[in-house]
């Protein structure tokens, strides 16, 4: 879930360069795509695993994740629960949404809280063309610690740097997002392919 959080707040940032219109936007946000590159530091290797994918969302908890690099795998949510599915063994995990407790997932991806209750604008760095947005969850959560957003002075999402507690640095690099489309009826729809095996948490 932690991923599915930092696409969506990504996504959200890139349409503002402060926190106080980052906020109004939101509410102005129903539908949004993005095609992404990932890249995960740890601190005990010296290479970053690297994937790619594309990320679909709508208002209430539903988005879909389209991994294809470098192996293809399917999260979606209808809102009410998520599969992550495997077709390399053809596996799927299904979850209910609201076992996830972050308030950073809640504040981001489900909209279900305040961002102002959840998040401490705490820097901003001027840069040539544009900016980096420093913020940190104020209220207690289990994964994050700061958000590093660099924004250029159009607007629009360059990458986001975000640190966790485990010292694990995540990147995330935009190749192109649209918002407000209209989605397909099966996009946000959990179908399992005959034959899959299924794991409930």
């Amino acid at each position: 879930m932690k991923i599915l959080m930092l696409i969506l707040s990504s996504l959200y940032i890139a349409f503002s360069q402060s926190f106080d219109d980052f906020a109004k936007r939101l509410e102005n946000i129903k539908t949004a795509k993005v095609s992404f590159t990932q890249k995960v530091y740890y601190p005990w290797q010296s290479k970053p695993d690297i994937s790619r994918g594309t990320f679909y969302a709508q208002r209430g908890g539903k988005f879909r994740i389209e991994y294809e690099h470098p192996e293809r795998t399917l999260i979606v949510s209808d809102g009410l629960q998520v599969m992550v599915y495997s077709p390399s063994d053809r596996s799927a995990i299904l979850e209910r949404l609201e076992k996830n407790s972050s308030p950073v997932v809640e504040a981001l991806f489900l909209l279900s809280r305040s961002i102002q209750e959840v998040f401490d604008l705490v820097g901003e760095i001027q840069k040539e063309r544009g900016k980096v947005l420093i913020l940190k969850p104020k209220v207690k959560d289990e994964y994050f610690t700061r958000l590093y957003v660099e924004v250029s002075s159009s607007g629009d999402i360059e990458s986001i740097k975000v640190e966790d507690k485990g010292g694990i640095t995540t990147v995330i690099e935009f190749v192109n997002f649209s918002y407000n489309f209209t989605p397909s009826e099966n996009l946000f729809k959990i179908k399992l392919p005959e034959g899959t095996r299924v794991i409930r948490q």
